[in-house]
């Protein structure tokens, strides 16, 4: 009797967990029963190795190279790393969310900015184009994002924005220098007139050519925090026609351990200063406040 039970106890077990396996399945297939597929599903971002954006008709490359994306083939431009990630980021997240249709109707597409008036993303992969998307505008709770395919008459909304994350105000990265600080223990400063040179020498900077003078600590600094770390205020055309970066108005050296920024200052425009650096020809704005703390005499930092 004792043994009828226990087979018994066996097989009502093995009937609850193959009922538990069928239903799990099931209430899953249940629970998406007539939800429409993520066209973004299938996307694998981190294969991706060009991405072409056109926004109102202009047509932006990012091809990736030695883990940095190229900016339009630009010489030396690349995209920003932080807005690369949050457009990856936002796609990964609308890759992986539920969608819900909204409109079947292809006249409808301008009133969600599907159609041509929207952002249209191209990812490809071995020169081959995989996906081809169009972004809309936002919704009216800001929380999800109209999408859509070319050829479809379809738009969805997803929770994820893809608006924002595909429209930065620029994509090029406008870092000109980036350094630790510490490792400078060289400026060299040259202007038509003049040129002087300090070293950071038994942990103290001092004068050093033509001739040894006294520095402040406190006045060198500011030079040191632009020569290690700076950001263009703006990047303008990319031509040197009045630039004055022709006529080594201002160059500053900074040097020391693997080390070497050079940044050349030229004419001002709207109020902020051309700049390039010695080893790239890509031109930037820099403000006033940090041209005028690279514009020195010797006797300033004294």
């Amino acid at each position: 009797m004792a043994k009828k039970t226990l087979i018994l106890g066996i097989l009502l077990i093995a009937l609850i967990a193959l009922a538990y396996a069928y239903q799990v399945p099931l209430k899953k297939w249940q629970n998406n029963l007539g939800k429409p597929k993520n066209i973004l599903a299938d996307i694998k971002i981190d294969l991706a190795d060009k991405i072409e954006v056109i926004n109102q008709g202009k047509t932006l490359a990012l091809v990736k190279q030695n883990q940095k994306w190229k900016y339009n083939d630009s010489k030396d431009f690349y995209a920003d790393a932080s807005v690369m990630a949050k457009a990856f980021a936002e796609l990964k997240i609308a890759a992986e969310s539920e969608i819900e249709l909204v409109s079947n109707s292809r006249e409808r597409k301008s009133e969600f900015k599907t159609d041509g008036s929207g952002i249209e993303v191209k990812i490809y992969q071995a020169d081959k184009k995989n996906y081809d998307f169009i972004i809309g505008g936002l919704s009216s709770d800001y929380v999800n994002s109209y999408i859509s395919t070319p050829e479809s008459a379809a738009t969805y909304a997803v929770k994820a924005d893809l608006s924002g994350a595909f429209n930065p105000a620029d994509w090029r990265d406008f870092t000109v220098f980036s350094t630790a600080k510490e490792k400078i223990n060289k400026i060299r400063f040259q202007y038509p007139n003049r040129e002087f040179t300090a070293e950071f020498k038994d942990g103290k900077w001092s004068g050093v050519l033509p001739d040894k003078f006294p520095v402040d600590q406190k006045k060198i600094q500011p030079a040191i925090d632009i020569m290690s770390n700076l950001k263009a205020a703006e990047i303008p055309a990319q031509t040197f026609a009045n630039t004055g970066l022709d006529k080594h108005l201002i160059i500053i050296e900074a040097s020391g351990d693997g080390v070497n920024n050079v940044l050349m200052v030229g004419a001002a425009s709207n109020g902020l200063y051309y700049a390039k650096r010695g080893d790239s020809d890509n031109i930037y704005l820099i403000s006033k406040a940090e041209r005028d703390e690279l514009d020195k005499w010797s006797r300033q930092l004294k």
